[in-house]
């Protein structure tokens, strides 16, 4: 693995999310943290041989901590609870911050990221989390607000381009167009009526451009559009009607006019 993206070298948030391969995550995410704490290195990139360093090796540091699901359901409430919101009213054991490295955070339940959102919201001056997901879709947009997200290498799999265009022309465009401008667009979902596969895709990176609209915002500390979470709601109501079987034509014309903003329940 290369060196540390520029996002995490300039340090410019408190919570960061992790997306990619699950071995290439947890390498980046642990030489982060061991970065983060090293006492000699004044960049975040860990010495290997100071205290912090050698005892992170040992795996035994006192001052990150990894979040594991104690259920097969994924990671819960109490999991959240026991192993992150107790542990932060504490302050660090010995070394600068206390880091939370929450592996497949895309098993994170609902409730659990609900629960998060406070503590990540008005951290601890301490406080420094890693989720590390192979993908963001389950993620909610109230968390992925608060982090920022670093995307590795093809994220699992290189999107499909004509999607990415698609999904770009619509997140960019569609709250100026007009009722009619946006039923118009159906025509450009009609050749994947039936594709499911396809059309997963393209929800998905609909979702992920919205989504990336939301995590840049919170990076830079820009005001957020209520229209881009709103829309992700959207996005992700109409992949539930459509594995339900529901009305194609009609769940595409409901969802582009929630993008749109002339539409909503």
């Amino acid at each position: 693995m290369g060196g540390l993206p520029s996002v995490l070298k300039n340090k410019r948030g408190h919570a960061y999310i992790l997306e990619g391969e699950a071995t290439e995550t947890l390498a980046l995410g642990q030489a982060f943290a061991k970065g983060l704490n090293c006492l000699a290195s004044q960049e975040v990139n860990p010495c290997g041989q100071c205290l912090s360093c050698r005892v992170f090796e040992s795996g035994n540091h006192p001052d990150i901590f990894y979040v594991k699901g104690t259920k097969t359901t994924g990671i819960g409430v109490d999991d959240v609870r026991d192993q992150i919101v107790m542990a932060m009213t504490t302050q660090p054991f010995r070394y600068k911050y206390k880091i939370f490295i929450v592996d497949k955070a895309e098993t994170l339940t609902p409730a659990a990221q609900n629960a998060l959102l406070k503590t990540i919201e008005e951290p601890a001056h301490y406080g420094v989390f890693l989720f590390l997901a192979t993908g963001v879709h389950t993620l909610l947009p109230t968390l992925m607000s608060r982090c920022v997200l670093v995307k590795l290498g093809e994220t699992a799999k290189t999107p499909n381009a004509e999607h990415e265009a698609l999904a770009e022309e619509i997140a960019g465009n569609i709250n100026r167009m007009d009722i009619l401008e946006t039923l118009a667009l159906y025509r450009r979902f009609e050749p994947y009526k039936e594709s499911r596969e396809s059309m997963t895709q393209q929800l998905d990176m609909l979702y992920l451009a919205y989504a990336r609209r939301i995590s840049q915002a919170a990076s830079k500390g820009e005001p957020q559009c209520k229209q881009w979470h709103d829309s992700i709601s959207a996005v992700q109501h109409t992949k539930q009607v459509l594995a339900q079987n529901g009305n194609f034509q009609l769940a595409v014309e409901m969802m582009l006019l929630r993008l749109s903003g002339n539409y909503s329940f």
